[in-house]
């Protein structure tokens, strides 16, 4: 085998409204080399390695086999830069991608309390869930191995209740990042100030940030979902940017290219996993 990716989604119809989908990328090639470009998202993830040197750096990750039998964890919540990662030879990772907020239901503090940073290690879930992640990596079958994660994160699952965040994601959501923040503090009866305090305590972003990332992931998902025969400006009116001019500024902001060179070159893997691939 060389190299396979493979998304499923959760068998546990509570685990779904928290966890969007798992994914499975293994090489067994050890000449393997590849890079692979994420751009920021609103979803946050979790990334497994077994038996990996990792590299973190401000040119990106850097993921090398590696003879010592360990098990590194990531932890991204990525929603300022594109982030590159360098795979040299044989590995093996599982990816976790958090449905909106869908990470919070399983720490029992806010986010800011468990994160020191956007991308870094992660062993908040401590012992058990290297268990689990061992069993995953032995299975051959992929529904078993989404059923394994659903079994440990139902264990792990948090009383986490914090309404007027819920309903302001959900309404920056559904309008495609366009909701202001007035109109939320209005509509969720509430001051700028708490709203803003509760974006920056469970998610560690501002609502603008947020705002950005849904309005820029929904004009890759359109591209995507059109197969690439959409043009600028289609992607532009349905993204409801100001004009193309606006839609290509606020897109060089995010990527530092333009969505010219960018939308034509990200391929999609699995179901919902758009990567530029280099």
């Amino acid at each position: 085998m060389m190299e396979k990716f493979v998304s499923v989604q959760p068998k546990s119809e509570i685990i779904r409204k928290y966890i969007a989908y798992y994914y499975f990328h293994s090489c067994t090639d050890t000449k393997f080399e590849k890079s692979f470009v994420f751009y920021p998202n609103y979803k946050n993830a979790l990334t497994v390695y077994k038996n990996a040197e990792i590299l973190l750096s401000e040119e990106g990750t850097t993921v090398s086999d590696s003879k010592t039998k360990q098990l590194r964890v990531l932890y991204t919540t990525n929603l300022d830069k594109s982030i590159r990662v360098r795979f040299k030879g044989a590995f093996d990772k599982i990816g976790i991608v958090f449905a909106p907020l869908g990470f919070n239901h399983f720490v029992d503090k806010p986010l800011f309390e468990v994160l020191s940073e956007r991308v870094g290690y992660f062993d908040y879930f401590g012992l058990s869930f290297k268990e689990c992640i061992t069993a995953v990596f032995e299975e051959s079958e992929e529904s078993e191995k989404a059923r394994l994660l659903d079994s440990f994160f139902e264990n792990r699952l948090a009383d986490f209740d914090v309404p007027i965040l819920e309903k302001a994601v959900d309404e920056i959501i559904t309008s495609g990042g366009l909701a202001k923040v007035s109109e939320l503090s209005e509509k969720l009866t509430t001051n700028r100030k708490t709203l803003l305090r509760l974006f920056q305590k469970h998610l560690l972003c501002s609502v603008e940030e947020y705002k950005k990332m849904v309005r820029f992931r929904q004009a890759i998902n359109f591209s995507q979902e059109q197969n690439g025969a959409n043009t600028l400006t289609e992607i532009a009116l349905f993204s409801q940017y100001y004009d193309q001019a606006d839609f290509i500024r606020q897109f060089k902001s995010i990527t530092k290219e333009s969505p010219k060179k960018v939308i034509p070159s990200i391929s999609k893997l699995g179901d919902e996993t758009y990567w530029k691939l280099e």
